[in-house]
């Protein structure tokens, strides 16, 4: 039958798990939860890891914290911490990637790169097209440029960011318009790996 979406039936689930259920109550809904919650997300996992045009997309596991049923997710890890995720809990579902908590020597070479004309200006066009198709970027933003970097650098504002990870709720079960939304977060990842994490795994 394919990907179809999700039903009431889901968010019952979900709203039956709030707050902080003990591992016995959780084990009383995993089948609902399989069934209603995560068996949609398999099959538009299923739906996407057909095309050529992206990797695999996994769903994460279940544990005995309330968080892991509260939220399902699923990821096509790209690189060392980046990625690009299907998010589903009561607001719906919401796609996100990029890089959400890079390390140490990655923020190092972020900042360069965003610092260095070409591959700067190469992040800031992705940044404004993703933000055109509606993404808004997540994560802390420092109050000044780091005090290697002027001030008034035309890319301050990245500059102030130690990564780049967009979001966006999608509120659609068609595959088409949901690969259409993948694209610009497969640029940025793209980005990612061309100047940021460019060895260890294969780029998309």
């Amino acid at each position: 039958m394919g990907f179809q979406g999700w039903t009431d039936a889901a968010f019952d689930v979900l709203v039956d798990l709030e707050g902080d259920p003990s591992p016995a109550q959780l084990e009383t809904h995993r089948d609902d939860l399989e069934r209603s919650v995560r068996g949609p997300l398999q099959e538009l996992c299923d739906a996407l890891n057909e095309k050529d045009e992206f990797g695999t997309f996994w769903l994460s596991g279940l544990s005995e914290r309330p968080a892991a049923w509260q939220s399902q997710r699923a990821t096509w890890w790209i690189a060392r911490r980046i990625r690009i995720t299907f998010t589903f809990d009561l607001d719906g579902l919401t796609l996100g990637g990029g890089s959400a908590s890079p390390a140490g020597d990655q923020v190092e070479l972020f900042r360069a790169m965003v610092d260095a004309e070409a591959s700067g200006a190469e992040l800031a066009g992705l940044v404004e097209r993703l933000r055109r198709n509606g993404f808004e970027l997540t994560g802390p933003s420092r109050l000044r440029v780091p005090g290697q970097y002027s001030p008034d650098h035309p890319r301050a504002d990245l500059l102030r960011l130690r990564s780049v990870y967009a979001e966006k709720p999608i509120d659609t079960d068609d595959i088409g318009l949901i690969t259409k939304a993948l694209r610009p977060l497969v640029e940025l990842a793209t980005w990612y790996t061309d100047y940021v994490v460019t060895t260890g795994w294969e780029k998309p």
